[in-house]
């Protein structure tokens, strides 16, 4: 018998759309004779589905009629099994697939940063990758470079800000930032992927409009 594994991605995440792309071509890669593979894409709004279009990257282009041919599912433990169950299903619909191990390809906050981790620990489904502590460590960069700094580690030096501390004093902040950081200095969300709102600044001038990007994703930003 072949293992299933739920390769789940989407999510409520602005890099959603990345993560679409990362799984379907990890889903074309896995080997068919050893594994099944069960498509579980998350939309924005938190809603699971499945359904064999899910494989077709072209198919993402309308979501709606994508959706519309897909099955909304939620995931529940049956007899020390987990199960994808499919909603409003028929009396002679599908009673639901076992779950044997979950592939998590995401990107971003609700998802990389131990959410959905914490998703399959409550279900106690075997799960590929980090688990919730380093997940959720790993994708708040302020607090990562707390960690590697204790561990004596070389790491740059930094400055965390609040949006509700910057919009109460954006003059004294930008000071301190430049006297802390020095110029050039780049702008980052704290939590968001490698490309997402990032600015690099050369200039005092172009702090303000590079800060504002950042907080326009998140609420605390890295200096």
């Amino acid at each position: 018998m072949k293992t299933n594994i739920a390769f789940f991605y989407g999510g409520r995440s602005v890099e959603h759309e990345v993560s679409i792309i990362s799984a379907v071509q990890a889903m074309r890669a896995v080997d068919r004779e050893k594994y099944d593979i069960t498509p579980v894409y998350v939309t924005k709004d938190g809603e699971m589905y499945t359904g064999d279009r899910l494989f077709e990257i072209e198919s993402y282009r309308n979501l709606p009629e994508l959706l519309k041919a897909s099955k909304k599912v939620n995931f529940t433990r049956e007899k020390g099994s987990v199960v994808m169950k499919y909603e409003n299903s028929g009396l002679f619909s599908k009673k639901g697939i076992i779950i044997d191990v979950a592939f998590p390809i995401v990107h971003g906050t609700n998802c990389e940063d131990g959410t959905i981790q914490g998703l399959f620990e409550f279900l106690n489904l075997p799960y590929v990758g980090c688990d919730i502590i380093s997940s959720a460590v790993g994708m708040d960069k302020a607090v990562f470079k707390d960690v590697l700094k204790k561990a004596g580690l070389p790491v740059l030096d930094c400055k965390t800000v609040r949006a509700r501390e910057y919009m109460s004093d954006k003059k004294r902040l930008c000071e301190e930032i430049i006297n802390e950081i020095g110029l050039p200095l780049i702008v980052k969300p704290v939590n968001l992927g490698s490309s997402v709102g990032i600015t690099k600044v050369n200039t005092k001038e172009e702090l303000d409009d590079a800060v504002t990007l950042a907080f326009s994703f998140t609420d605390r930003i890295l200096v």
